[in-house]
């Protein structure tokens, strides 16, 4: 029940964040972005000869993954010590 309140507090908050975006009109790329999407492709094709650019993405990844955990975590921790019932 208290997990429930959360997370509906949570996406209330979210909706909340996100509801003037939804009021924004539709919208649309210029052409070039498409051109510098491939321009950037270029660059990491040539990156990715001198150093293994996909695996430091996904050490990337994996470092970040873990300190989110570790500050999800260090949250939780916080909140339960400020239940007064709990110790």
């Amino acid at each position: 029940m208290i997990i429930t309140a959360l997370l509906n507090l949570v996406y209330v908050f979210i909706q909340l964040i996100l509801s003037p975006l939804a009021l924004l009109g539709d919208v649309s790329l210029s052409s070039s972005f498409s051109s510098s999407i491939a321009t950037a492709g270029g660059y990491y094709n040539s990156l990715n000869a001198i150093l293994p650019m996909d695996t430091m993405i996904t050490i990337l990844g994996v470092f970040l993954a873990i300190e989110g955990a570790y500050v999800v975590y260090k949250i939780i921790m916080w909140i339960i010590q400020k239940i007064p019932t709990l110790n």
